[in-house]
């Protein structure tokens, strides 16, 4: 019989990654009101973790303290989605500017495993896609030289923004062909040098519209848990 693995991380965490994940997935639904004793008489634990994972919850745009009300879920909206987007992208032009021609031939060798994996997985799995889709991008700006940005662009897809976008929308297999190809296409220009070539192709999924896509799944899931 399996052992059980015991989650070692500090309680704040784990209340923090619950809360969030439970208003990411709708469970908790816009307009909610969390309250502290009942937050953690729900989740069996003493007040103090609850009004750390509010208090971060509340700086990530999860929920909003309201004056004589309290801590109350926020609506994801597509303008949300869309200023993540904005934001990420024009970062990753930054940090990819600054990578070019930095890259050793083992972060290229990875580069080309993680589009490999990213062809065999479930086109249905929206979930593993990202992951893949995100290590990826990361690894792309990994030479980058200003740490602060490589860390922004990493605290950027780790929002939780990014998870209820990937839980609303499933990629499929013509568009996870169309991602694997951009990036075999940022792959080959960043072998050549081609640094105009990789920002038209980083381009690609804002301008195509799959910013647009991930906004209006966004507003009709909203609708559904209305």
């Amino acid at each position: 019989m399996a052992s059980r693995v015991q989650d070692t991380r500090p309680l704040a965490v784990r209340v923090y990654e619950r809360m969030a994940s439970e208003i990411v997935d709708g469970t908790l639904k816009p307009g909610t009101a969390l309250i502290q004793e009942h937050v953690a008489a729900q989740y069996g634990v003493s007040r103090t973790p609850v009004r750390d994972a509010l208090t971060q919850v509340t700086l990530e745009g999860l929920a909003s303290l309201v004056p004589g009300s309290g801590y109350v879920v926020n609506e994801l909206t597509s303008q949300d989605v869309s200023n993540v987007f904005e934001v990420r992208y024009a970062l990753e032009e930054l940090a990819v500017r600054q990578a070019i021609g930095h890259h050793t031939p083992k972060q290229l060798v990875r580069l080309r495993a993680l589009i490999d994996e990213f062809e065999t997985i479930d086109p249905d799995d929206a979930e593993e896609q990202f992951q893949l889709g995100k290590d990826f991008h990361l690894a792309l700006v990994g030479p980058c030289p200003n740490r602060y940005l490589r860390e922004t662009l990493e605290n950027i897809w780790a929002h939780p923004i990014q998870r209820r976008i990937t839980r609303a929308y499933e990629i499929g297999p013509r568009h996870q062909a169309e991602i694997a190809t951009a990036h075999r296409q940022i792959l080959a220009a960043l072998q050549s040098g081609d640094i105009d070539l990789i920002i038209r192709v980083l381009g690609y999924c804002h301008d195509s519209g799959d910013v647009t896509a991930y906004a209006q799944v966004v507003d009709s899931t909203n609708a559904a848990t209305q």
